[in-house]
């Protein structure tokens, strides 16, 4: 099996796997809370593949999370060697789903050409700490093909902010809810005891 090296500050982690096939993505799933954020630095491609008569490519990158489209890039036209450096926050409900990397040749009014591909296991991440993290893109179909890489920058993040806010704002709601019941009892005991009273002492 191919493996992903990765290179931190201080420190290298590896066995990785990145290989996946190319059409063989997870079906979408209906959006939930995310409960982390994932910060991603897309900094540059280094020796990418040729797709153009031109001996060149156009090259964009789509970051795909569990089947859903999270990010794309601008496109460096006629370059294999491209600088991006662009930065997205993708809001991540599991880590169990791997960020999904694809590289694609730009073609105006055809279909674009892929490049490559490559999976990044968020459950391999540090929490809080940038990693400088190095992708090698294949073609599942062709495995023993390289295709260049892709040089990121990725901070994970557990959002235990907005989950303290949604649990303070729940308190709250319960909180309001307790005080409006109080206040129907109460008012319904004020219009009902008056009678009741009214009613047991008339003489019968």
């Amino acid at each position: 099996m191919l493996t992903l090296p990765l290179s931190a500050v201080g420190r290298s982690l590896t066995g990785i796997s990145i290989v996946g096939p190319s059409n063989a993505e997870p079906t979408p799933r209906p959006p939930s809370p995310a409960m982390y954020q994932l910060d991603v630095v897309l900094k540059k491609g280094n020796n990418l593949a040729i797709r153009d008569r031109t001996g060149t490519s156009d090259p964009y990158v789509k970051f795909k999370i569990a089947g859903k489209e999270v990010f794309r890039s601008k496109t460096i036209h006629k370059n294999l060697n491209p600088v991006w450096d662009e930065r997205a926050s993708l809001h991540v409900e599991t880590l169990r789903d791997p960020l999904y990397v694809k590289v694609f040749d730009y073609d105006f009014g055809l279909q674009d050409d892929f490049m490559g591909s490559a999976y990044l296991h968020l459950e391999s991440l540090e929490h809080q700490r940038t990693l400088d993290v190095t992708l090698d893109l294949k073609d599942p179909q062709y495995p023993e093909h390289n295709l260049g890489s892709l040089e990121l920058a990725v901070t994970l993040s557990p959002k235990d902010g907005d989950f303290r806010d949604a649990v303070r704002k729940l308190c709250d709601l319960s909180l309001r809810l307790h005080f409006l019941l109080i206040q129907r009892k109460y008012r319904f005991l004020s219009y009902t005891l008056p009678l009741y009273i009214i009613f047991y002492i008339t003489p019968r």
